[in-house]
């Protein structure tokens, strides 16, 4: 194995064996800290045919982003040119976004390979069950995408057996229903990297909405190279779901994907292309009635990973936005794998009041506008709800900016700051039982 030649400095290497890709991370002293353990894998349901230049696609495409935020450099050995030049591409766009960020690194390949596969003009979609995969499935269901779904990141932790067995039992009677392929990747990618001291260092060196490393940065990339050794010889095109806003002060990064031939994301003959750019509501709206018709649910949740059961927690800023829409577009967010009680809407309320400007007029002011002047509903809290939603000033309701606490914490030492997060985490969730009794004595 190759030794780090510069003070900062990451280095890969990939095998295969037993429909495994295994990596062999080494890294200078200085990024220690920023990984948990140094062995990746990622694991497939179907046999591979690439060579070591794609087999080390899905490894870099976790460390890669964290190179661009520490400013360390990326040495492997094989490397397909295609995925070279996309990194690149990346690296120019987040840069752009992110101009606070170091971005100095170099991505060094000492041999670069052109890759030319049979062409089959087939397509996989990267699906987790959301809200923006199923629009994305129902928009392009004619082609018959192949899905691929990703265990073992944010949602879905690989030390949850019975929730990956439940998700995958009830996934593959999904696909087999729509007479569609499935395929399931295991990964450990989440288990590798240190990501609260990721988020303490992302959010210190940027300003944007997002301080969260791993949906700032690293999610869309890590995804998208888990699916490279599955692609040989499957299909030539990926599409990946977008959650983006079509607005220009929207954070996330959507416009490096797909959408030139000279700055597209791909490998090989692989092209990866970027679907869905269009606000939540939207998207509930179109999906009427497909979702009328029972023909799925929707998984929109990250605060659930733990849970044998549940599928949304009906309780986060995500949860609640899409079953505010759900209603107002006249489906019950029950028969969508949500749980609705007598605190729903007075914890919305309460959620919109706590939300920022920068964030009302991004998600909460545009849902506003598409709610309809009459909205017939016989439970009187949510007539009382969208009464006061259709009619208030959201500005005037939301917090201006984001507290003093949060700005606090990017700027605290790292230990501090963890002491700080970890006390009030225990203490929103105190807050939490505390008023979900008060909302069901109320009720």
């Amino acid at each position: 194995m190759m030794k780090p030649r510069d003070r900062e400095s990451i280095l890969v290497d990939s095998t295969f064996s037993s429909g495994t890709v295994r990596s062999r991370i080494t890294v200078s002293k200085d990024l220690r800290k920023y990984f948990k353990h140094f062995e990746f894998w990622s694991r497939y349901d179907a046999e591979i045919f690439a060579n070591s230049s794609i087999l080390n696609i899905p490894v870099l495409s976790i460390v890669l982003p964290l190179a661009w935020v520490t400013g360390a450099d990326v040495h492997v050995r094989e490397l397909d040119r295609g995925f070279a030049k996309s990194a690149e591409a990346v690296h120019r766009d987040y840069k752009r976004m992110y101009p606070k960020l170091p971005f100095r690194t170099k991505l060094v390949a000492h041999r670069l390979v052109d890759n030319k596969y049979e062409s089959k003009s087939d397509v996989a979609l990267l699906f987790s069950g959301g809200l923006d995969s199923t629009y994305s499935l129902f928009s392009n269901i004619a082609r018959k995408p192949r899905l691929v779904m990703i265990f073992g990141t944010w949602d879905i932790p690989l030390s949850n057996a019975p929730l990956q067995e439940r998700l995958e039992k009830e996934y593959s009677a999904f696909a087999k229903r729509e007479k569609l392929t499935l395929n399931i990747i295991r990964t450990n990618a989440m288990e590798l990297l240190n990501l609260q001291r990721l988020d303490h260092r992302f959010g210190r060196l940027q300003e944007k909405i997002l301080r969260c490393y791993w949906e700032g940065i690293g999610y869309m990339l890590c995804h998208i190279g888990q699916a490279a050794p599955l692609s040989i010889g499957r299909f030539d095109r990926l599409l990946v779901a977008t959650g983006a806003i079509p607005v220009p002060q929207y954070p996330y990064p959507p416009d490096w994907i797909g959408r030139s031939s000279d700055d597209r994301i791909g490998w090989a003959n692989i092209d990866v292309e970027c679907h869905g750019d269009m606000f939540r509501h939207e998207k509930v709206f179109l999906l009427k009635e497909f979702l009328l018709a029972h023909r799925s649910k929707l998984r929109v949740c990250l605060n659930t990973g733990w849970s044998r059961e549940i599928s949304n927690c009906s309780k986060c800023h995500k949860c609640l936005l899409t079953m505010i829409s759900l209603v107002a577009a006249g489906i019950d967010p029950v028969t969508c794998g949500f749980r609705m009680d007598q605190s729903t809407f007075s914890r919305t309320l309460r959620m919109i009041c706590n939300t920022d400007a920068k964030f009302m007029a991004l998600l909460w002011k545009p849902l506003q506008q598409a709610i309809p002047d009459v909205i017939t509903l016989n439970d009187c809290k949510a007539r009382r709800f969208f009464e006061w939603f259709k009619t208030t000033d959201l500005d005037s309701v939301g917090r201006r900016d984001r507290s003093i606490l949060s700005n606090l914490y990017h700027k605290s030492p790292y230990l501090i700051a963890r002491t700080w997060a970890w006390y009030r985490s225990r203490r929103l969730a105190r807050y939490e039982e505390v008023t979900s009794e008060m909302d069901s004595n109320r009720g």
